[in-house]
C-alpha cells in the first residue's frame, strides 16, 4: 500500500514539475514576443515548430534512456551516417551510387542506423561498458561511416527528387511533414510512458535497477530495446535533415547529442535516472528553440549566440530546482496537515 502511494507521489512530483516547465514556456514565449514583435507572426512560428521538429523525434527515445539512468551520445554521428547512406544508395550508378529504389534505401538506411543501436545495447548490457564511453565510440564510427560514404563532402548529384519529399512536404500553409511525424512519434512515447508496462518499469530501472532486477524485470532487454529505437529514430531524423538539403552530407547531426541532452534535462529528467517525462523534454526542446529563433531575428552574432543560450539554460534550471523546492515544502505542509 505505501509503494502505491508513493508511487502516485513520485508521479504527481513529475507532472507537477512539467507544469512548472510549461510555465516557464509560457513565460518565455511572452516575453520574447514583447522584445522582438515579428517572433509571433506566422512564417516564423512555423519555421521554430518545423525547425526543431527533428531534435524532438531524436530527444524521445534518449529520454526514455536517461530515465534509466543511461546516456545515448551516438545520435548526432547516427543522423550522419543515416542521411548519407540513404543519398548513396539511391544516387545513381553512373554518380557513384547503388542505384536503388527510394524505398528500399529508406529502410536500408533504418537497418544500419538500428544496427548501431544495438550495438550501443550490446556494448553496455553485454559487455558492461558505460553507455557514455560506448556511444562515444559508436559515435565516432556512425560519423567515419557517413565521411566514407559521402567521401568527406555530399552525396547529392544523381539523387531522385523523391529523395527531398520527405524533408520538404508541406501540407497547407503551417504543416511540414516532418512537423506530423514529431506529433505522431511524441504521442507514441508519451502513451508507452503512461499508459503501459513497459514504461512503468522503464522508472523502476532508473529508481533503483536492482529491486527492478528483483521484482523480474528484464532490465537487459528493456535498456537495449530503448538502445534500438534510438539509433532507429536518430536514422530516421538524418534522412529527414539530408531531405531538406536535398543531400546527404556527412557533417549534419554535428552536435546534437549536447543539444538532445540539454533539452531533456532543462525538460526534468534527472541525470541519476528515474525521473522525467516526454512532454518536458518537449518543452526543452522548444524553450531553447525559441531563444535561438529570436537571437537569429536580432541578429546576434553566432560568436555570442552560445554565450546568451547558455546563461538561459542555467537560468531555467534554476528555475526547475526551485519549482521543485517548491514542491517539496507544499508536500511539507500537506503531510504535517
Amino acid at each position: 500500500m505505501d509503494g502505491n502511494k508513493k508511487k502516485g507521489l513520485q508521479l504527481s512530483e513529475q507532472g507537477r514539475l512539467t507544469l512548472w516547465m510549461f510555465g516557464l514556456l509560457i513565460i518565455v514565449l511572452i516575453v520574447l514576443a514583447i522584445v522582438q514583435p515579428a517572433f509571433l507572426t506566422q512564417g516564423n512560428l512555423r519555421n521554430v515548430v518545423n525547425q526543431n521538429a527533428v531534435l524532438v523525434i531524436v530527444s524521445m527515445s534518449v529520454t526514455m534512456l536517461m530515465i534509466t539512468g543511461n546516456f545515448d551520445l551516438s545520435i548526432g554521428g547516427i543522423i550522419g551516417m543515416g542521411g548519407v547512406l540513404c543519398a548513396w544508395f539511391c544516387q545513381s550508378v553512373p554518380q557513384g551510387g547503388a542505384g536503388l529504389p527510394y524505398g528500399v534505401a529508406f529502410v536500408l538506411s533504418l537497418l544500419a542506423c538500428t544496427g548501431i543501436g544495438w550495438l550501443n545495447g550490446f556494448l553496455t548490457m553485454r559487455l558492461g561498458v558505460a553507455s557514455v564511453i560506448a556511444t562515444l565510440g559508436t559515435m565516432s564510427i556512425a560519423r567515419g561511416i557517413a565521411y566514407i560514404g559521402a567521401s568527406g563532402s555530399m552525396v547529392e548529384l544523381g539523387v531522385p527528387d523523391v529523395f527531398k519529399v520527405v524533408g520538404r512536404q508541406e501540407f497547407g500553409s503551417f504543416l511540414t511533414l516532418p512537423f506530423v511525424i514529431m506529433v505522431i512519434i511524441v504521442i507514441a512515447f508519451f502513451f508507452v510512458e503512461t499508459k503501459t508496462v513497459f514504461g512503468q518499469k522503464i522508472y523502476l530501472i532508473g529508481a533503483n535497477i536492482k529491486a527492478a532486477q528483483l521484482s523480474g524485470v528484464k532490465v537487459r532487454k528493456q535498456i537495449n530495446t530503448l538502445f534500438i529505437l534510438s539509433g532507429l529514430l536518430s536514422g530516421l531524423a538524418g534522412i529527414i535533415l539530408a531531405s531538406k538539403l536535398g543531400a546527404g552530407d556527412c557533417k549534419v547531426g554535428l552536435e546534437y547529442e549536447f543539444n538532445a541532452v540539454v533539452a531533456i534535462i532543462l525538460g526534468g529528467t534527472s541525470i541519476a535516472g528515474g525521473r522525467g517525462t516526454v512532454i518536458g523534454t518537449v518543452i526543452g526542446v522548444f524553450i531553447i528553440g525559441m531563444i535561438s529563433n529570436t537571437l537569429n531575428l536580432f541578429g546576434a552574432s553566432t560568436e555570442w549566440q552560445p554565450i546568451v543560450k547558455g546563461l538561459v539554460i542555467v537560468g531555467a534550471i534554476l528555475f526547475q530546482r526551485f519549482a521543485m523546492g517548491f514542491g517539496d515544502r507544499h508536500k511539507l505542509r500537506l503531510e504535517a496537515a
